[in-house]
């Protein structure tokens, strides 16, 4: 007999081990009188020890069903779990205030408003068709959030183009800079220069050594001074070539002189006919004298005429280019030396630090002895830092899909973290015309208003937390 007839090898490759009682054969068999077991017995035996499940029927059947009914359960069990959890988020997700869904907008009441219908703050669209919503009631919240309270206006105070030891530093009230070697004002005496000092704008809060760059201001008025009598002497070489300039007594002296040459000329002229008319019988000595006067009384009388006509009319085109040439160098020499002149007294103008702006010392940077330098890389220019605490502003984290409810304008509430029992009006100032990539969001600026009376810097202090909620 093959394996393909045996019927035990079909169904069970690998039967269980089971206990069972020795076959009946060998010398017990034969001494109780039993006949040796057959192969048909065997093969009976074996088939009622199969498992049911095994499609046979025995003892271990209820077993092997019991394994095969409980092989699923944990796919069942991880089943129910996942459906558990989805139910809580979605009831989660319905508990969420001002969400949107299916052109319904659910805003949460303001507070106290507990006795509000729900129709008061639910808007529906009108009909099935898609028509607009109504808008939302007033005072609800549209979004409610953690922000950061900000400066508005910060300024880190530094020399301008100017860099030296800082030899004083003033509290505030200080207007004028005291004269070298006279006492520190007396209203300063008990308001240091110090992280929360409250500054007006034009006040003095420190002092650089300026020796260098008043010597640089000396320099500047002494090269000026030189340029503008250059300046002057130029002119004065010009105006002289000018009619103008000519006075009337120095008109008078030349035409007398030309008149005088004039008559010496007709004398000398006389003398010379006369001494022509001698003809040989004259002496040649005094012809000759009288050739020699007439001439030159004739040479004299042209250049007197010449002198009074130059006189009357001015030198010549080009030499009057020249000598404006010559005052408009000087000029353009007294414009750079005002000029140096100029940048070197706002230099020195710099050495006294004032505040350019109504703010407290946040951080202040600089001690008397202390080099600053704005130009230095290391950035060692800085006196200290001044914000207006009287603007602040909270910076809000807006994610993209909620930034649609918030608009410019919006009334908002601002409850810092420190002081519980102090709530603040603002509105938003501006949203960020940029998003943030990193986490989604849009950066929102609320303009935090102040409680009538309240000193700046008291309360609300830069980079505190606060919950900020915007409203309808």
């Amino acid at each position: 007999m093959t394996d393909h007839d045996d019927p035990v090898a079909l169904e069970s490759p690998a039967p269980p081990v089971v206990n069972m009682p020795p076959p009946p054969d060998g010398p017990r068999a034969a001494r109780s009188g039993t006949p040796p077991a057959t192969d048909d017995d065997l093969r009976d035996r074996v088939k009622k020890l199969r498992i049911s499940g095994q499609g046979g029927s025995g003892g271990g059947g209820g077993k092997g069903a019991f394994l095969g009914r409980v092989a699923w359960l944990p796919w069942l069990l991880c089943g129910v779990l996942a459906l558990a959890w989805a139910g809580v988020a979605i009831r989660t997700y319905k508990m969420t205030p001002a969400r949107e869904e299916g052109g319904t907008v659910v805003g949460t009441p303001p507070p106290g408003g507990a006795g509000t219908t729900p129709a008061a703050n639910t808007n529906t669209n009108a009909n099935a068709g898609g028509s607009a919503p109504a808008s939302v009631a007033p005072g609800t919240i549209r979004w409610e959030g953690k922000g950061t309270l900000v400066t508005a206006r910060q300024i880190s105070v530094s020399p301008i183009d100017v860099g030296g030891k800082v030899i004083e530093l003033y509290g505030p009230g200080v207007k004028v800079r005291p004269e070298p070697g006279s006492a520190r004002p007396a209203d300063t005496a008990r308001r240091e220069f110090e992280e929360g000092a409250l500054y007006q704008k034009g006040d003095i809060i420190a002092i650089l050594d300026s020796a260098a760059y008043l010597a640089q201001v000396n320099e500047a008025k002494a090269s000026l001074a030189s340029a503008e009598q250059r300046l002057a002497a130029a002119e004065q070489r010009r105006d002289a070539q000018l009619p103008a300039s000519v006075r009337k007594i120095e008109l008078d002296q030349v035409e007398a002189q030309l008149k005088e040459a004039q008559a010496n000329k007709v004398r000398a002229d006389q003398e010379l006919e006369r001494q022509q008319r001698l003809g040989t019988s004259a002496a040649i000595k005094e012809r000759q004298q009288a050739e020699a006067d007439a001439v030159t009384s004739a040479a004299r009388v042209r250049n007197l005429e010449a002198t009074l006509v130059i006189l009357k009319e001015g030198p010549r085109k080009e030499q009057l280019a020249a000598l404006e040439a010559d005052v408009k160098g000087a000029q353009a020499d007294v414009a750079a030396a005002s000029a140096r002149l100029v940048q070197a007294q706002w230099r020195l103008d710099n050495c006294t630090i004032k505040a350019p702006i109504t703010g407290t010392v946040l951080t202040k940077s600089a001690e008397v002895g202390k080099l600053v330098n704005p130009m230095a890389f290391s950035g060692g220019g800085a006196i200290c830092d001044l914000a207006d605490l009287a603007e602040l502003e909270a910076e809000l984290k807006v994610a993209e899909r909620e930034i649609a409810k918030v608009r410019v304008g919006m009334a908002c509430t601002i409850r810092p973290d420190a002081y519980q029992d102090r709530i603040y009006t603002g509105v938003v100032h501006r949203i960020m015309p940029i998003a943030n990539r990193a986490d989604n969001t849009v950066n929102v600026r609320v303009r935090v208003k102040l409680k009538d009376g309240e000193v700046p810097g008291t309360f609300l202090k830069p980079e505190m937390g606060a919950v900020v909620s915007i409203r309808e």
